[in-house]
């Protein structure tokens, strides 16, 4: 397995949903609202006669749990990301028992900020091996300002003896003018338009620097940073074809 492989499978398999995920608190059915309302849930847990129910504020009175609301323990967390897009929350089952919840609001946590950044960062991986693998003229793509500053911060750390080449001090929007040269991104996808593919590079890199900043607004909708997944994913998994230069 490569390297980019391991980590593909750490950031879209191994780490769960539990980390973004609250234990349950379980309200009885005589003051099940008035605890909602003091903590600001939109959901709860009941306790009807010993059997556990789910009240939503838009049900008239505490329901089953449906099978449809609930998640295993161990779902993978970009997989949650994307079923909560679809539905505001879930609850958890571990040992066979309802004892956690998952909601919309919970996707603005860390685990899952690592998670995409850790997505924008095999993308930028497999990206620039591409380029070793392919392009060995990928000079001629850039400005000579871009490749002067990749050359610049190559000698940098050249003199500090680290274990490199140009092609890794690339800067996350040198990759996109790259791969936009000569139409090279119609190998991921024959579809893409250069708008297009030059428009999701553009936001990838803005999210990951809104990201590896810490910035509380990442800029934008859960909706369309599932979009910019998806663009990673297609790309990732294209075949392996040959570039032109």
């Amino acid at each position: 397995m490569k390297s980019l492989d391991r980590l593909r499978l750490l950031f879209e398999e191994q780490i769960n949903v539990m980390p973004i995920a609250e234990d349950l608190l379980v309200f009885g059915i005589e003051n099940y609202r008035e605890e909602m309302e003091k903590r600001n849930f939109q959901s709860a847990v009941v306790d009807v006669n010993g059997v556990l129910m789910k009240f939503d504020l838009d049900d008239e009175r505490p329901v089953p749990i449906a099978s449809e609301d609930i998640l295993p323990s161990d779902t993978p967390l970009l997989f949650a990301f994307r079923k909560l897009i679809e539905k505001r929350r879930y609850f958890i089952e571990e040992d066979g028992k309802i004892a956690h919840i998952v909601t919309r609001t919970d996707l603005d946590k860390i685990p899952l900020r690592i998670g995409f950044f850790g997505l924008i960062s095999l993308l930028e991986t497999h990206l620039k091996e591409l380029i070793r693998k392919y392009l060995p003229h990928w000079e001629e793509s850039i400005s000579e300002n871009r490749l002067n500053s990749a050359r610049s911060l190559y000698e940098w750390k050249k003199g500090r003896k680290e274990e490199i080449d140009l092609v890794q001090c690339l800067q996350f929007g040198d990759l996109g003018s790259i791969f936009s040269k000569n139409l090279r991104f119609k190998k991921f996808d024959p579809e893409y338009s250069r708008d297009r593919f030059v428009k999701m590079m553009n936001d990838i890199g803005q999210l990951r620097d809104a990201l590896a900043h810490s910035q509380g607004n990442l800029g934008f909708s859960w909706e369309e940073i599932d979009h910019i997944i998806r663009f990673i994913r297609i790309i990732i998994d294209a075949e392996d074809q040959v570039f032109e230069e």
